[in-house]
């Protein structure tokens, strides 16, 4: 921000070197007084109007899915390397399967059991109702009693026939389901995205891959609370990131971020210490604005590359709008700084 009365400087050393106003104690303390008040009205407008983050912990972050369980299955083959950029439904890595094939195959062994008895209980129903249509021929030779013991063998296949039926529709979704998992085992990615480092390998039984959208990479950047009233959803926003010196990136504001850390509760019972109240909210933290950001064609700007922004506040009155000249110079300054933070 202070670089920002750079020009004012210049003016006065102009002032002073041409002649036009002699270097007097005076002259000097009427220079150096109208500076900091010049720059205490700029500096708190500013804050106001078209804040920018001075801490420069502006983000670049991506939302990111978190690919197969951290625990109990055993990578068996890795396909990716580090920071690799992949596609939808490329195979990341695979999953040892020797659990679930050997279920699948146990199930269908079950569903074959169940078929052949259909099939051997059909050919007893069919058995019983010759054995009783001959019964009936000989009504006069033959017993009702036998006759009754046909009907109720043959009502009795029939439910059986019914029963096996239901264990085959239950073993069948068992079957979707151990295959549903099987298919599992390939972990491919589930949109376009890009790895950062790959910490596991074959044979670990721990562990996972983390996958972030480079579609959806948006920019979280930190303002004052008594800025909050005054951001909006749609204002314009600009930002640099060191990764890209120099250079200012443009965007919109999506939403401010009603809660933060401090605001957290415990979900166990009991009251807060006090003195864990007074550490967690002893400074002014602020709060968090989420940018939306269309990465320019040609660039790739690296996710958790951080900077400083600025944002086009809502304004009391359209003549403060030249407010907007701050913000984004500051953000400039800072831009062209950058390629000294490497030295």
């Amino acid at each position: 921000m202070k670089e920002i009365m750079l020009p004012y400087m210049l003016i006065c050393w102009l002032l002073v070197k041409t002649g036009v106003v002699s270097w007097t104690l005076r002259n000097a303390v009427a220079m150096v007084g109208i500076g900091l008040v010049l720059s205490s009205i700029l500096f708190s407008a500013h804050r106001f109007f078209s804040p920018a983050d001075l801490t420069n912990s502006t983000t670049v972050k991506a939302p990111h899915a978190v690919l197969s369980p951290l625990v109990g299955q055993e990578v068996q083959e890795v396909m990716i390397h580090h920071n690799q950029l992949v596609t939808k439904g490329d195979l990341l890595y695979s999953l040892k399967s020797k659990d679930t094939g050997a279920q699948i195959q146990g199930l269908n062994a079950q569903k074959s059991a169940a078929e052949a008895e259909i099939v051997a209980l059909r050919h007893q129903i069919k058995n019983d109702e010759r054995t009783l249509e001959r019964l009936n021929k000989l009504s006069q030779f033959a017993n009702e009693s036998q006759r009754d013991d046909v009907r109720t063998r043959i009502d009795s296949n029939i439910a059986k026939v019914a029963s096996v039926f239901a264990q085959i529709k239950s073993i069948e979704a068992q079957i979707v389901t151990a295959e549903w998992q099987n298919d599992r085992r390939e972990i491919r990615a589930p949109f376009d995205g890009q790895v950062s480092t790959v910490n596991i390998t074959e044979g670990t039984r721990v562990g996972n891959m983390h996958l972030y959208d480079i579609n959806k990479k948006f920019v979280e950047m930190r303002i004052a609370d008594q800025t909050y009233k005054r951001i909006k959803p749609g204002q314009f926003a600009e930002f640099y990131v060191n990764a890209y010196p120099g250079e200012i990136f443009r965007g919109r504001v999506h939403s401010v971020t009603p809660g933060t850390g401090e605001a957290h509760l415990s979900v166990v019972n009991g009251d807060q210490h006090v003195r864990q109240h007074m550490v967690n909210n002893s400074t002014n933290h602020g709060r968090t604005v989420i940018i939306e950001f269309d990465e320019p064609e040609g660039y790739a700007i690296p996710i958790g590359s951080t900077g400083s922004g600025w944002i086009s506040a809502e304004k009391p009155h359209s003549l403060l709008g030249f407010m907007d000249i701050i913000g984004a110079a500051t953000v400039r300054i800072n831009a062209y700084k950058a390629f000294l933070f490497a030295i």
